[in-house]
């Protein structure tokens, strides 16, 4: 987390150069993904945005490709999950007075964590973003995302959510497509990339879900999880 001053002058000294094409002309440009499109974090890309365009006298920033990451996660100052961005106006962060500033909060214990209603609106609320920074006809990269906590009922009361979650949200990003916000050169589908979370994460040290990774690193084996991202990807590789 960075104060959006930050990632405008980071943005200015490496991105704007390469933006210009000079060394590869083939070269594309990203922004720095925000952990999930809520409220506080649009508001915290806007006053990226803004100090952007007014430090260096712009309309826009010459971003070719965009990105975000997809979790749900509470946010919440000074506490696990995304925290809160600094800079927000809605932000205190005073925490030697007691004072705790929110984004969105969820219940914890539930299902919000792989809730596809949730995940639906975030991908749909950067689009909006973009739109409405005139970035629509552009491609839209979801760079991480998964189900990361690891709760003792995750797969002992639901078996299978962690994967049904997975293929819903494969299903999602290849027949989406929406004329009033997605790509025009991708038939309008409003996602053109994704990375699933995680490969093959520690989950024994860092106590990350267990079920959430595609190769067993311990074992080196492909888990059910992996082998059902293989399945799908197969039935839509391009054939000879």
């Amino acid at each position: 987390h960075f104060l959006p001053i930050v990632p405008s002058a980071v943005y200015a000294a490496f991105g704007a150069p390469l933006g210009g094409k000079g060394a590869d002309p083939t070269a594309q440009v990203g922004n720095g993904g925000i952990i999930q499109a809520t409220s506080v974090r649009l508001e915290y890309l806007d006053t990226v945005w803004d100090e952007y365009c007014t430090r260096y006298m712009t309309d826009t920033m010459p971003v070719d490709v965009w990105n975000v990451h997809n979790f749900i996660f509470k946010e919440k100052c000074d506490d696990f999950g995304a925290d809160i961005p600094p800079g927000c106006d809605s932000c205190d962060r005073r925490p030697s007075d007691g004072v705790k500033c929110y984004g969105e909060i969820y219940p914890e214990g539930d299902w919000t964590h792989a809730s596809m209603d949730i995940f639906r609106a975030q991908i749909q609320a950067f689009r909006q973003w973009m739109k409405n920074h005139g970035q629509q006809d552009k491609p839209l990269i979801v760079s991480e995302y998964g189900i990361v906590y690891f709760h003792p009922w995750s797969e002992e009361e639901r078996p299978g959510v962690t994967r049904d979650f997975m293929l819903a949200t494969f299903d999602y990003f290849m027949n989406t497509k929406d004329a009033n916000l997605g790509y025009s050169a991708d038939d309008y589908r409003l996602v053109q990339r994704w990375a699933w979370y995680s490969l093959d994460d520690a989950y024994l040290s860092t106590g990350f879900n267990r079920y959430g990774v595609l190769i067993d690193r311990y074992s080196g084996q492909i888990t059910p999880l992996g082998q059902a991202f293989a399945d799908y990807a197969e039935n839509y590789l391009d054939r000879p």
